[in-house]
């Protein structure tokens, strides 16, 4: 134990932990204990898992954003895990929201840098300790979470619903990989860019929505966000891992989305109405139980039929068969309001339909979801404490020829203070 020099224990968060400054390169050092007694094997285990991250430490970048962890040393009979100790606080539950877009932005540079490097090794970090990420003078920081399921969980808060975000192939038994690391970075940064999870919750629970792919887009709850970071942040929480953008291509979008001037009033949080994509979550997790529910209502009603037809054969005689009735019936259950539970016949008999109906409702949703216009760059010509001269770049999407069309326009827009909030008095499109 001549390698390090032990302070008194010290608690934080429900935790015991020392410091430690290193007797070679006087590091101050923080050292947990674990949480269980270690079998046999499992140190060595740990230390070899510890030694194989350390090597990465002269990548450069490497410990920018992410603290290798070091151990397991013994030190008064425990077994301690350690990383450099650094100023900060948590980040969960104290994301300050007064804190503008560009200083969210650059917080998250240093451990973005960090996936850089370790990716660039071919090595995945794993989930992170939500609950260990923390944020000080230099940006966003986190220990090395590969050491980290073997320590006491502190007693912080979390976002309801955090804790459950994994990459949608995890769910399906698949090995995490590094496009499953950008996705729990992705999750990271949507949290800290908005403020919220980007997902709606179903019984407390975001699983659903995010084996779906339905991701609440960013610029609903910040619509200050450049167009070219809230386009990032979705495609980080692809359900595909390939289709999400890897570290070389987020720190392009992060160096060009820090040049672009964000208007002004525009960094404050807003309420985002949400009911557009809860409609489509019910449609996508419940039309299978919604198939089921069909079947077993269509033998009820040809139990019920059948019972009716009995009892009545003795009397009435059978109406007899007019076309004007197959029109009808056709038109009733063509309207696409007409709930498919209800379907005569049951689901098998009317595939092509209800496969109609999809079609179509899946081509409302794009419609109404899609951007009518984006903000690319803004330029803040004047200002003052009342009003303010912009001139923007704008990108309008227009649905031409069965498909989208986008038209890219410059304008000059005038705002003025309207109390608290900011209004646009004036628009001219510039040639």
């Amino acid at each position: 134990m001549a390698e390090y020099i032990f302070t008194p224990v010290n608690y934080m968060d429900g935790i015991p932990f020392y410091y430690a400054k290193s007797a070679g390169d006087q590091r101050l050092l923080r050292w947990e204990p674990v949480a269980t007694r270690l079998r046999w094997g499992e140190a060595g285990n740990l230390r070899s898992n510890a030694l194989a991250r350390k090597a990465l430490a002269g990548e450069t970048g490497v410990t920018d954003g992410i603290l290798l962890v070091e151990g397991p040393v013994i030190y008064q009979g425990q077994t301690l895990i350690g990383w450099e100790a650094r100023p900060g606080q948590p980040l969960f539950p104290n994301l300050a929201a007064t804190l503008s877009l560009e200083e969210r932005l650059t917080a998250l540079v240093p451990l973005l840098r960090s996936y850089h490097a370790f990716h660039r090794q071919g090595v995945t970090v794993g989930c992170p300790d939500w609950r260990r990420i923390n944020w000080g003078p230099g940006g966003i920081y986190m220990p090395d979470p590969i050491l980290l399921p073997y320590l006491h969980q502190p007693k912080r808060q979390l976002p309801r619903g955090l804790a459950a975000c994994h990459p949608p192939e995890v769910y399906r038994a698949q090995p995490l990989s590094p496009k499953g690391d950008l996705f729990y970075f992705g999750v990271l940064a949507y949290l800290v860019m908005t403020g919220e999870l980007p997902y709606l919750l179903v019984r407390g629970w975001p699983t659903a929505a995010l084996q779906e792919g339905l991701v609440i887009p960013p610029a609903r709850w910040q619509p200050g966000l450049p167009a070219v970071l809230a386009r990032a942040l979705e495609d980080l929480l692809a359900v595909e891992p390939e289709k999400r953008p890897d570290t070389d291509e987020l720190l392009s979008v992060w160096r060009e989305a820090k040049t672009r001037r964000v208007p002004v009033g525009m960094g404050q949080k807003k309420k985002a109405a949400l009911g557009w994509l809860r409609g489509r979550l019910f449609w996508r997790l419940y039309r299978r139980q919604c198939g089921l529910a069909a079947l077993a209502f269509s033998l009820l009603l040809f139990l019920g039929a059948w019972g009716l037809g009995r009892d009545s054969s003795s009397g009435t005689a059978p109406v007899p068969f007019r076309p004007e009735d197959l029109t009808g019936l056709f038109q009733t259950v063509a309207d696409p309001g007409f709930p498919d539970e209800r379907l005569p016949g049951g689901r098998a008999v009317w595939s092509d339909l209800i496969r109609a109906k999809e079609e179509r409702r899946t081509l409302v949703a794009s419609l109404q979801t899609h951007p009518l216009v984006e903000v690319e760059q803004v330029a803040v010509l004047r200002q003052d404490e009342n009003s303010a001269l912009l001139e923007a770049d704008l990108i309008w999407y227009h649905w031409r020829d069965f498909r989208w069309q986008a038209t890219k326009v410059r304008e000059q827009i005038k705002m003025v203070r309207a109390g608290l909030r900011w209004e646009i008095v004036e628009r001219r499109r510039l040639p």
